[in-house]
């Protein structure tokens, strides 16, 4: 009808006069154009100061005193609100999510430490299952098992956790982490690079840095695998760089001599075994000490005696 009226208009000598009086027009975010339009033809509309239509709030307005500047604003802030506020709440849980991704081992560790918290608060007795529980690499199997943990086990007669012994199947490996450390009266912590580039070695670093804030003791036993000059600077966490400057660490060595005061010194530091009980706790995550692991020791210093 907008085109038939304009050319109309062209070619008729007569002014054209449009009567829209009774008509249900709505005058919404959709009829800019319509708006526009009738209020450059005011002169075609019959009764066009009269002539009304439905508003946004369903109010009732003259067209003629529409501001399509104002009605377009309106119209356009309402749909910026509409798309900013979802996507503003949409990035900032995006945000949080990353940021939590980012630190979750931060965040679990934290957790953890609360968890550990509230069970030793419980606790009527701060009793331990172990002497001492043996962090290493992987990679450094070999010398944690069949030279210091077959020593302390075997020669000193300490109760000592370690992963292929104690760990029970089926937990998740943080929590059985967690609650082997908490069992433990020490943590050794076997420093070497395959130990610094280790998640899980790292994670138990931290785990053990809380403990020592937690019990108010040193519960902390460092053992420089190889020598500190050769460990990668980048490797150092500032955890471990704070350990070693304010702790007395132990330095593994090959020569015979420097062997008996390593072990005298690590003594020193676990203390005296712990005596054997009969009856354990029993935890869902850890297993004592038991005659297999007896054997196993025996195994270890048969077969690798060379390096004792």
């Amino acid at each position: 009808i907008q085109n038939l009226v304009d050319r109309l208009n062209q070619i008729s000598p007569y002014q054209l006069k449009i009567n829209l009086v009774g008509n249900p027009l709505i005058c919404s975010c959709h009829s800019f154009d319509f708006i526009d339009w009738m209020q450059s033809h005011s002169r075609n509309i019959e009764n066009w100061d009269e002539l009304q239509c439905t508003y946004f709030n369903y109010s009732i307005v003259n067209m003629h005193a529409i501001d399509i500047g104002m009605m377009k604003l309106s119209c356009w802030k309402t749909v910026i609100l509409a798309g900013t506020i979802p996507c503003g709440i949409l990035l900032l849980f995006l945000a949080v999510v990353i940021l939590a991704y980012r630190r979750r081992y931060k965040l679990h560790y934290w957790y953890l430490q609360f968890r550990a918290i509230i069970k030793r608060n419980n606790d009527e007795e701060n009793d331990y299952d172990f002497d001492a529980f043996i962090s290493y690499s992987s990679l450094d199997k070999t010398w944690g098992q069949a030279t210091l943990y077959a020593t302390l086990v075997g020669i000193h007669h300490y109760s000592i956790c370690i992963d292929d012994r104690n760990f029970r199947l089926g937990a998740y490996i943080s929590d059985i982490i967690i609650d082997a450390i908490n069992r433990s009266n020490k943590v050794i912590l076997i420093i070497t690079q395959n130990f610094l580039r280790s998640k899980w070695c790292t994670y138990e670093l931290n785990i053990a840095r809380g403990e020592l804030s937690n019990r108010g003791r040193d519960c902390i036993v460092l053992i420089l695998k190889e020598p500190i000059d050769v460990l990668p600077k980048e490797l150092i966490t500032p955890t471990l760089r704070s350990l070693l400057d304010t702790r007395v660490y132990l330095e593994w060595s090959e020569d015979e001599d420097r062997k008996g005061v390593f072990w005298r010194k690590l003594r020193d530091a676990l203390g005296e075994p712990r005596p054997r009980q009969e009856e354990q706790t029993n935890s869902p995550y850890t297993m004592p000490q038991n005659e297999e692991d007896e054997q196993l020791v025996e195994n270890f210093m048969r077969e690798n005696s060379q390096l004792l």
